[in-house]
């Protein structure tokens, strides 16, 4: 006879929704991320959700767990771009913990996702302890600055203007900033078109708060090209009639170093202004190196952000450049079925190809070790001295280590 625990276990139903569902899924979101409005954003999440990527747990009527994702692209080192994955939603109601409802989920989207030949999935984690045990790793980080802007400048005035446009005249020309960013930085990924409309403040969830009132700047090069946007709001604080107001950054994005030189130096000479905080910044940050002195910039709040679960080894590791010239064979373990294998990677800086081998491994990772790898975020060497990498030929790692390191720090600036 079957325990009850294992009776109410088989009664939960979990599978991806239909259009008259989107208010009970939309209910259990809520539920699961503890706010308490309920379906009232049913409406208003109707237009993101791809029925057929919506996944729910269902105790009768009701859904006790959710996960969603849509289509994205993950830009590699070299330019190029996986196909993409993006998980969201993840939430399990507290009344229905411990029942492996989160475990299902993601195995039927991982399982979906390896059908629509998408080579990887990725997430923001929760929570760090999570996601490891589906196969994904860590693999990129952000950080946040506070600048002292009545004590820093920067070291040279920048070519090019800065000039302040309403809202709709950024919302129109930042998505194509963006892209010319996301073509050059590894781990950015491809945005819906309806995720600027959420970053401006055009579209927003009922239960979401009422954006702050905001300005919005352009930065334009000599030849009058966009190449920065930012908005940010300010808020007024005097101490012994002293102005020491702050400006809190919402979006910094920029194309390039020269941008973002021109975007630091209008943050740093606003009036009424004794602070700049920024977040999601790069680990690999400009700022401290535009200043006359880099200590009047302070970096806090360093984190993980950007997670992958490798599902097509051969095309994700084809797929990208290598710093240095190298062939590998690595044995990727994967406790699911779906990633797993032996693969002879030949790579360098023109490109890679990888196929499925029977020759004698260099290195053996599981799938969450090679997400944290594959951009060059985390470097093979750092994560073999943490025990999560087993070499079995002289110098593999270290070979491996120049291979995977990418010139250009990967880096993702997309909340999803």
């Amino acid at each position: 006879m079957l325990s009850p625990a294992i009776l109410r276990l088989m009664d939960i139903d979990v599978r991806t929704i239909t259009d008259d569902e989107v208010a009970a899924w939309s209910a259990g979101a809520s539920t699961g991320f503890l706010n308490p409005v309920g379906d009232v954003d049913a409406e208003a999440r109707r237009p993101d959700l791809v029925l057929d990527r919506t996944w729910g747990a269902f105790d009768g009527d009701t859904v006790v767990a959710t996960l969603r994702s849509f289509r994205s692209q993950t830009t590699v080192p070299g330019g190029g771009a996986l196909e993409a994955s993006a998980v969201t939603a993840v939430t399990t109601t507290s009344t229905h913990r411990r029942r492996g409802l989160a475990s299902r989920l993601v195995a039927g989207e991982l399982a979906a996702s390896v059908e629509r030949g998408e080579q990887v999935s990725v997430l923001i984690a929760a929570e760090w302890g999570i996601y490891g045990r589906f196969g994904y790793g860590a693999s990129t980080e952000h950080q946040t600055w506070m600048v002292d802007a009545l004590a820093a400048q920067v070291r040279h005035r920048p070519q090019g203007t800065v000039e302040y446009v309403d809202r709709d005249t950024a919302r129109a020309l930042a998505p194509e900033v963006y892209e010319r960013h996301r073509s050059k930085r590894p781990g950015e990924i491809s945005r819906p078109d309806y995720f600027w409309d959420i970053d401006f403040g055009i579209l927003r969830y009922p239960s979401w708060p009422e954006p702050k009132p905001s300005f919005y700047v352009l930065a334009r090069d000599p030849a009058r090209l966009v190449t920065g946007v930012a908005r940010y709001s300010y808020e007024e604080k005097w101490e012994h009639r002293q102005p020491k107001g702050q400006v809190t950054v919402r979006l910094f994005l920029t194309d390039d170093p020269a941008a973002e030189a021109l975007l630091w130096h209008h943050l740093l000479t606003l009036d009424l202004t004794a602070s700049v905080r920024v977040e999601d910044r790069p680990a690999d940050e400009l700022l401290p190196l535009l200043l006359t002195d880099a200590r009047h910039a302070q970096p806090s709040g360093r984190a993980d952000f950007l997670w992958i679960r490798p599902l097509d080894v051969a095309g994700m590791l084809a797929c990208r450049s290598y710093l240095v010239s190298g062939q590998i064979v690595l044995e990727v373990v994967d406790s699911a079925g779906l990633a797993g294998g032996r693969f002879a990677l030949d790579g360098g800086p023109d490109g890679a190809s990888c196929a499925r081998t029977t020759a004698s491994p260099d290195l053996t990772v599981d799938a969450a070790t090679l997400g944290s790898a594959y951009l060059g975020g985390y470097r093979v060497r750092s994560l073999a001295a943490a025990g999560l990498v087993d070499e079995h030929s002289t110098s593999a790692v270290a070979r491996a280590d120049a291979m995977f390191r990418s010139p250009v720090t990967p880096w993702c600036t997309t909340w999803f």
